[in-house]
């Protein structure tokens, strides 16, 4: 029978998720849910992918900031929060998989975000 999330006392749980989750820039940690599954945390800076694409596109901050603002759905550039859940009854296997998924790039959870302001950016 496959092992399973909710099955893991909190040193496997631990290494399965720092083992697993590798490779981002930015702050990050993780915390057991209610039905013994996993959430992994991530801060995002939108400042960060917003003078990231000014730079790359060649447009002034100001102006990248407005259309990031807008496509995420955001009122100011302070930081938030992004979470990705697994429930406990993931199996280990797949959760590992998934974790490794999510943080084969720097950007980790936020790697579709920098896409998104990119994409709006430059359909203006």
């Amino acid at each position: 029978m496959p092992e399973v999330l909710n099955q893991l006392l909190a040193e496997p749980a631990a290494a399965l998720v720092q083992e697993g989750f590798t490779g981002v820039d930015a702050e990050w940690w993780w915390e057991r849910r209610i039905d013994a599954g996993i959430a992994v945390c991530q801060e995002f800076d939108p400042s960060i992918p917003i003078r990231a694409v000014a730079e790359k596109t060649g447009r002034p901050v100001p102006e990248v900031e407005e259309i990031a603002l807008r496509e995420l759905g955001l009122e100011d550039p302070d930081p938030v929060v992004l979470t990705f859940e697994l429930p406990g009854t993931t199996e280990t296997r797949d959760a590992f998989r998934e974790l490794q998924e999510r943080s084969r790039v720097p950007e980790g959870l936020a790697a579709n975000l920098y896409r998104r302001i990119e994409d709006a950016v430059r359909k203006g």
